[in-house]
């Protein structure tokens, strides 16, 4: 709950309003409440046999959400791809996973960082403390997605985000005597989530009324 609420909190607050919406747009033409079989369909997902299991991550309202996971190739690097969908089988996020990606293929930390999980949908974490864990979370306009920065007003939204992509990774850093990433890191897994607005809410209130 720690990492979601520092993740979403800029470009959201806390709301338990997810009723319909404007149509949010949250990856390849899927919208925020489109219909499960509707999805697949968009996004051209022929698997036969689809595994469906509760999200269990907290700061996710318990028993809310569960997810569709497939197999295929995605966005050129991803293995998998993970359809979140409320009780009533509506689309509410999209996942996608690398199990083995490729140092070239991700953007590594050099120092060390202070997360915890790195998979929000599936809640994991990771299993040592010499593993690193680092989120690029990013927002898109009309030129296309831009990486956040707290620091520079250039990395900032200028207006309501609508959909947030999270970038994670999990990594070895094969940690040099100064403590920095050493030149035979290895990235682990690699996890793109994109995440509409009135989830980002909905998630804050959670955090919240959980921390109170």
């Amino acid at each position: 709950m720690k990492d979601l609420g520092a993740l979403l909190s800029p470009f959201a607050q806390p709301s338990a309003d997810i009723s319909s919406t404007p149509r949010i747009s949250i990856y390849q033409g899927v919208t925020y409440l489109m219909p499960y079989a509707e999805a697949r369909d968009k996004l051209n997902l022929i698997q036969k046999v689809v595994a469906k299991n509760k999200v269990g991550c907290a700061g996710f309202p318990k028993d809310s959400f569960s997810h569709y996971v497939f197999d295929g190739n995605f966005d050129g690097h991803f293995n998998k791809l993970y359809i979140v969908v409320d009780k009533a089988d509506q689309v509410v996020a999209i996942q996608l996973v690398t199990e083995s990606p490729k140092a070239d293929q991700v953007h590594a930390p050099y120092k060390s960082t202070d997360w915890h999980c790195y998979d929000f949908v599936l809640s994991r974490t990771k299993a040592s403390k010499r593993l690193w864990i680092d989120h690029k979370p990013s927002f898109e306009d009309k030129y296309g997605w831009h990486e956040y920065s707290a620091t520079y007003s250039y990395g900032q939204p200028k207006g309501p985000v609508d959909v947030l992509r999270i970038d994670s990774l999990l990594m070895n850093p094969e940690l040099t005597n100064s403590g920095s990433r050493g030149t035979n890191w290895k990235p682990l897994e690699a996890v793109r989530l994109y995440l509409p607005k009135p989830m980002m809410e909905l998630i804050l209130y959670c955090v919240r009324a959980t921390s109170k």
